[in-house]
Parts: structure tokens; sequence; C-alpha cells
């Protein structure tokens, strides 16, 4: 397997050696034909490879190779000629991209080691790490910018943002597009998928002014390799342009989109033997479930776990039959070990007895079978609108007044024991911003300067005590015993909390359904004041930014435990708080092509829950504020005809933050090298390449752990049979002692792309084709490093034909059926997403 690895990595770095030839261009052929290949490279750039000649990473006017941060920018033709469809996809595309499976939902990237922000036309939207597939078939443009965000676009992730720009009807050529154009597609591909997408822009005139409207469409509903996963999803966009005057143009348009995709994670009861030749040890889990006519095909609390005044309010006031909660052990206390470290785990010996399969055995498992359920649901809503209205004043001054309103809702149940609800949340912002320029002898200067107010609206519903993953044998499916009920709004429905004389809880009669374990509500109104400046001193850049921001929260922790025992104070805690942010950037054009940059940043975001919302826990110490610092050293280089673009940059980060769902604080360093290029090698080859290499680490001693149930069990002296039946778990102090510095879990320290594209006139089009591979070097699932996940190289490719008014591309995902494995964003030790086999699609597209 090594040998295959490395002849893997060395056809991966003489690819891109290769491509780093190419910045070279002949310079006989420059002196004798500049004028002729300046001309050619803008018919032959066809798939939009090169950049745009402008980014709106900062605000400013300013091209991609002339800003001073590290930025991947994707154009709608490049997102078609690749096949991109999710989040996911872009990772194909972008440097320092490795996303991980948040239990199978392609919301969010993963950047630098963080979870990354989703923008829509510079705004922050609402959290969505696993609530609904983000779509970006509709986008124009995709920016996705790896560090902290401009102080234009306000706080966010220090991972960095993914900026999706819709397709409107604007042209690149003249102000709008001149007659009506659009397009039809349908897609049909392997395992039942169905895409049919519609778009169609056409110019207008109101009340004597210009204007155009863009509207894109786009139904899914479609069947998976993998058994009994079948999304659907509907998205509407629609964009609308119009000159109110001479001087002030207004953007109006909106982007609604539903969909039921349920969260699947995969293979559970993982081990090595799992990964490296698919034994999956089989087997049922005790029998819990009872003859209790509510809820009979699944485990209502009274039967997955033991309600009690005994047991702590914290632990929702019930010993689990599910899970145990170890803390550190004495000589005297001990019953248990981990990694040399001693533990005490209430329920012992029950894992022998109460945790222990029945009829274990072994079994081979394809990748087609996963943890997944029939009664599992998930529906989302989300909605996202804009109005902007720019004014072109005089002296050149731009005055822009933006205005911008996210919502989501969203429920979902998974009946491994996670019910969540987030019902209408909502952001909403106000932007303004004035852009002028001033000159002097010797220097110009663009400036940026403005305000801005956004306030977010939260509510966020959790249910995950007894969440439990090992105790279904997924070879067989779900069954009465291994299902955990869904949370309800009235859990005492068909049950009464019983109380003493004083007034505490003594048990439950009749029967308890699940409550909402967590309950956080929060209300954020950020004021922000931010100045940009890009001042340009002959061959010198320098990019100066600052952010003030004033903060006033309100964060509750409504939910009760079983008993009625609130889990917090039943106070609403507010605060106020105020941050600076602020970024310096020098960069220096040669006459050669190559400019060098360094930037330093410093930047303060919202910790949060997963739904982005204020834990209320965190309001009295401030610390739902985090600092976070970025130095980042780069180069980039374009060649003089735009054939040849190249990004090197490497990078340190530092940020505190808390984990979403847990809340514990994590300390997290990162640093890397980011390698992109792009060329135009003639007028038939053209070619994209990616490379990386990044260390992350974190230390969280009270983070969750969910220990491999495996691993658990052979250093305890069990066979993991006898312990599938629940799940072992603690704060990862517990397990390796604290203050310990771990190597961030399911993380490749080196992964690298390379896409080579063809296109050749034929007849009254063209054709086009476009193979390549993403390779990622092997890693550990988990920051304690029990189950390790191979290398492994994916290949795709394309081929399709061009015509004015249709179009045909036959796609090919996974070409060779190369198996590797996702680690999990959360539950890293116990699940892994197996990789999707070879699919297969053709799109059928008629333009107009």
């Amino acid at each position: 397997m090594n040998t295959f690895k490395q002849n893997k990595l060395a056809l991966a770095v003489a690819a891109i050696t290769t491509v780093s030839i190419t910045l070279t261009p002949h310079a006989h052929a420059q002196e004798q034909e500049q004028m002729e290949t300046i001309s050619v490279v803008g018919v032959r750039d066809v798939n939009t490879i090169m950049p745009p000649d402008s980014s709106s990473a900062f605000g400013f006017d300013k091209s991609l190779v002339e800003t001073p941060r590290a930025v991947t920018e994707v154009s709608s033709d490049l997102i078609e000629a690749y096949g991109l469809r999710s989040v996911d996809d872009l990772v194909r595309m972008t440097p320092g991209a490795m996303t991980s499976s948040f239990f199978g939902i392609q919301g969010s990237m993963d950047i630098r080691g963080e979870s990354a922000d989703n923008y829509f036309r510079g705004f922050r939207r609402i959290a969505n790490p696993g609530a609904f597939k983000t779509n970006i078939r509709g986008a124009k443009q995709l920016e996705v910018m790896r560090g902290p965000v401009s102080p234009l676009y306000g706080t966010g992730s220090v991972g960095g943002q993914l900026n999706y720009s819709p397709k409107s009807a604007k042209s690149d050529t003249t102000k709008y597009i001149d007659s009506m154009t659009g397009k039809v597609d349908l897609t049909l591909g392997s395992y039942s998928q169905k895409i049919i997408a519609a778009e169609v822009g056409t110019p207008f005139t109101l009340g004597g002014k210009q204007g155009g409207i863009y509207v894109f469409a786009e139904v899914e509903d479609s069947g998976s390799f993998y058994h009994d996963y079948e999304p659907t999803n509907e998205m509407l966009q629609v964009a609308i342009d119009l000159d109110l005057t001479e001087d002030t143009v207004m953007e109006l348009g909106f982007q609604a989109q539903t969909s039921d995709s349920i969260q699947v994670p995969g293979w559970n009861r993982v081990t090595q033997d799992l990964i490296d030749h698919g034994t999956y040890i089989t087997g049922a889990g005790p029998i819990r479930n009872s003859d209790n006519p509510i809820g009979a095909d699944r485990l209502l609390p009274q039967e997955s776990g033991f309600v009690t005044p005994f047991a702590p309010f914290f632990i929702n006031s019930s010993f689990s039959g599910v899970g145990s909660f170890c803390s550190p052990g004495t000589e005297e206390s001990s019953n248990f070990v981990y990694d040399g470290n001693l533990l005490s785990c209430p329920g012992a010996p029950g894992f022998i007895n109460g945790y222990a399969l029945t009829d274990p055995g072994t079994a081979q498992i394809d990748h087609k079978t996963t943890f997944i359920d029939d009664i599992d649901f998930a529906d989302s809503t989300a909605v996202t609108a804009y109005l902007d209205f720019t004014t072109y004043l005089d002296g050149d001054m731009t005055w822009k007044n933006q205005f911008y309103y996210d919502y989501m809702d969203h429920t979902k149940f998974q009946s491994w024991g996670f019910t969540a609800d987030y019902p209408g949340a909502t952001a909403a912002e106000f932007r303004s911003s004035l852009m002028f320029e001033t000159q002097g002898d010797g220097y110009t200067i663009q400036h940026i300067t403005g305000a801005s107010i956004r306030n977010e609206d939260l509510d966020l519903n959790h249910a995950f005590f007894d969440e439990t993953f090992d105790f279904r044998d997924i070879t067989v499916g779900p069954t009465a015993n291994d299902r955990i009920d869904w949370a309800v709004d009235d859990p005492y429905e068909d049950a009464t909390i019983l109380y003493d004389e004083n007034g505490n809880p003594t048990g439950i009669e009749g029967t308890v359904r699940r409550n909402y374990n967590e309950e956080q509500v929060s209300n954020v109104t950020n004021i922000g004041a931010f100045y940009l400046a890009d001042i340009a001193l002959n061959q010198w850049s320098i990019l100066l930014g600052a952010r003030y921001d004033y903060y006033d929260v309100e964060a509750e922790d409504q939910a009760v435990s079983l008993l009625g025992i609130p889990f917090g104070d039943g106070q609403v805690h507010t605060d106020t708080e105020t941050a600076l942010s602020y970024n310096i950037s020098v960069s220096y054009k040669t006459d050669s092509g190559f400019i060098p940059y360094a930037t330093y940043a410093k930047s303060n975001s919202l910790t949060t829950n997963q739904l982005g919302g204020i834990i209320a826990s965190s309001v009295d110490n401030g610390e739902y504020l985090a600092d976070s610092e970025l130095t980042e050293l780069g180069l980039k280089y374009t060649n003089d005809d735009d054939s040849v673009y190249a990004a090197l940059s490497i990078y340190d980060q530092e940020k505190t933050d808390r984990i979403g769902q847990t809340q514990a604080l994590v300390a997290v360093s990162s640093s890397g090298i980011e390698f992109e290029t792009r060329a135009l090698l003639n007028e038939y080859f053209s070619i994209t390449a990616t490379a990386t290499h990044i260390e992350t680490t974190e230390v969280s001693d009270n983070a969750l752990a969910i220990i491999n149930g495996a691993d658990f069990a052979i250093q305890n002296g069990l066979e993991p049979y006898q312990v599938y039946g629940g799940r072992i778990g603690g704060n990862r102090s517990t397990f390796i002692g604290t203050g310990v510095e771990l190597d961030r879990g399911g993380l490749p320290d080196n992964s690298m792309s390379l896409y080579l594209n063809y296109t050749h006139p034929l007849g009254e089009g063209r054709l086009t084709s476009s193979t390549g591979f993403g390779w990622a070097d092997e890693t550990y699932t988990d920051v304690l490093e029990t189950i390790l996940l191979p290398s492994y190289m994916v290949w795709t490719a394309s081929v399709g034909y061009v015509a004015d008014n249709y179009e045909i591309l036959f796609s090919v995902n996974n070409l060779f059926d190369e198996e590797y494995y996702t680690s999990a964003d959360l539950f890293d030790s116990v699940v892994v997403k197996p990789s999707e086999g070879r699919t297969g699609s053709v799109m059928l597209s008629y333009k107009f």
C-alpha cells in the first residue's frame, strides 16, 4: 500500500511541476506575437478558467492577482464544465479546503481546519453546518477567501468565507443583457438522479428606465448511491436590476429553497479491520423495548434510561441505559483504563451484561449500506432577500445602501437519538458605505467607509441525551430496540411529574416522551463602523482595514430535564461588548508579473452554538467573543497575456472558540502552505491545479469525547461486541489528561488536485472534455488517533458538445471506483462516511 501511495503522490507532484513550467513563457513568441496572443486568449478561455478581472474579496475593484490574500474564485462556466453541484465539490478547486462529513449534509466548507461561513453577496448567512445542502448552480461567481473576512463584511469565522453572487441580468460587456436569454437543463444519472433547472433573463424598461430581470430555478428528486437515501431539493432565485435615475441603480432579489435531505452518519462499529477489509461486526443490541403502546417501535426515555431524582439534573435526571459518562478514576474507584489513565465509568459491570450484543458475528459490508432509517426526516425552508441602492455622486464617489434578510426554518429527527428544531431563525442587516478616491503626487488611495447594523434572532432546540450509534446492526437495519424516540414540545402529555411535600420531584407517573435538553434562545444586535484604504504607491500597494463593533447580547437557556428541573438558571443573560478588528497588507508588483505580499489580521468573531446563536453560559464572562490572528505571506503571478495565474501562500492562524454542540472551549492553531495555478496551455488545453500542506492542532479539556468502542474494549481485555450495546464518553481530559495538544482528526496533512481541460472546434460548435483527480493523504479519524483512513485518489471525467442552441455533457464521478472514507465532523471516533462509488450523469441543455 505504501508503494502505491508513493506512486500516486509522485504522479501528482509531476503534474503540478509540469504546470509550473508554464510560468516562463517563450520570449520569442512574446516579442513577435504579443498582440495576437492577447486577442486569442479571450476566445480560447471558453470555460472561464482564468480568474476574473476584479475581485470583491475586500470590496475594491481589485484584480485577484493584486489582492493580498488567499482567494479562489469559481465562475458559473467553470461550475458547469467541472460538474460542480455542492460546496463539497469546491474542494477540487480550493487549496486549504478539506470538508469533513456533517452526517452527509453539504452545508458549508471547512477551510484551514475550521468551518467557514456562507455569505450571499457579501452578507453572512445563518449558520448551516447540517440543515440543508447549499446549492451553487445558481451562482454567477463563487469566491472562497481563506482567513478572516474583510472589515466591510463584518465578523465571521477565522476559517474563511464562501461568498455566493447570484446570476443576474448584468452583462460583462454592457450594463444589461440586450435581449432575452435562457437555458433549460435536464440531468439524468445513476441511481435515479433527476434534476431539472431553468434560467431566463431579459431586459425591460419601466417608466422609461432601463432594467433587467434574471430567474433561476432548480428541482431535484433523486435516489442515490446509498440505499434508502432519496434527497429532494427545490430552489427559486430572482434578481432584478433597475436604473431609478441616471445616477441611482436598484438591485432587488431573493433566493428561496426547500429541502428534505436527512442526515446519514455512514458506518458505525468502526474498526481498522472494517476500513481495511470491509469486515463488519454484527449482532443485535440488548432488548430494551417494552410492551408500552406509546412508541412501540422506538425507545422511550424510560426504556433507554432510568428517570430518577438521584440522577443529577445536568444529565437529564436520567441514568442512561445506553451510555456511560466516565470521569477520572483512582486506584480505589476506577473500573477501566484508557491510554494508561484510570477511569470511573458508571454502569460497569453492565458493559458485559447490559451492553453486550446478542448473537455476535462478522459480515462483509459494502459502501451502499449505511446507518439510515425510513422514519428519519429533515425539513428545511430557507429564504434570502436583498435590496440595494447604489448612487454615483460627483467626484467619482459611490454611495451604497444595502438591506439584507435571511430566514431559516428547520426541523429534523435521526433515530440514533438526535432531534433538532430551529423555528423561524432570522438575520437582518443594513449596511451603508461610501467609496471614493483621492490622488496625490505619486500615489492614489481608494477609500471605503461606512457603518452597518445587524440583528440575529435565533432559537435552537436540540435533543441528544442517549444519542448512540453502535447498538444498531446496519446489516439488519433499524429495530424497535435501537431507535431512540424523537423529542416533542410537550413530553408530559401522557405523564405527570410527582413531587414530595417540599416540592421536590420524586419521579414520573405514566409515559414521558423525549424532551429538548437544549433550548437556547438568543438575540444579538451588532453595530459596526468600518474603514478600508487601498493605497497605490508606484509598484507598492498597502491595503488597510479596520472595524469597530458594538454588541448587545441577550441569551437564555430554557431547557428543563425530564423531571422539570431547569438546565440553566432561568435568567435572561444580557451584556454589551465592543471589539476592534483590523488588517494590514503590503504587496509589491514586479515587472516580471510576480507580486509578493505580507498580511497580518486580527479579528473578532462570535462563539456560538450550531445555529450561530449565543450560549447563555458564555455571556456573563464575555466568552461569546473570540479573538483570532492571521499571519500570511504570499506570492502571486500572472503573465503578460493573462494565460497563467498562480498563487502561493504560507500562513499561521490562532483562535480560541467554543464547540457548537458541547460549548467546550477549544484553542486551535493552524499553519500551512497552499498553492493554486490555472493556465491556458494553448488554444485547446487548459489546466487547474492545487496543493496543500496543513497542520492543525487543538487543546480542549472539556470537549466531549465519545470513545471508539472497539479500541476501548481491547484496552480493557474485552471483545468489541461486549460494549457495542452502549456508548463510552466523557470529557477529553478524562481519557488523555489535561492541556494536551492534539492533531485535529480527519484532516489530511497533504492534499492536491489536478484537472486537464480540452476544447476543439467541431462542426457548428465545439467538443469539450475534462479529466483530473483529487488526492488526499492518509489521516486518522479523530484526535485520539484510533482509526487510520488510507490515502486516496479520486478521478472525475466529462465529455461534451457545445453549440449555439444546445449542449450535451456526460460526466463520471469516481471514475476508477476508488474506495475511501471521510471523517465525521462530530462523533468522529465512532462513525465514518464510506465513499460514493462510480456514478455517471448526462446533462442535456437547450439555450435560447
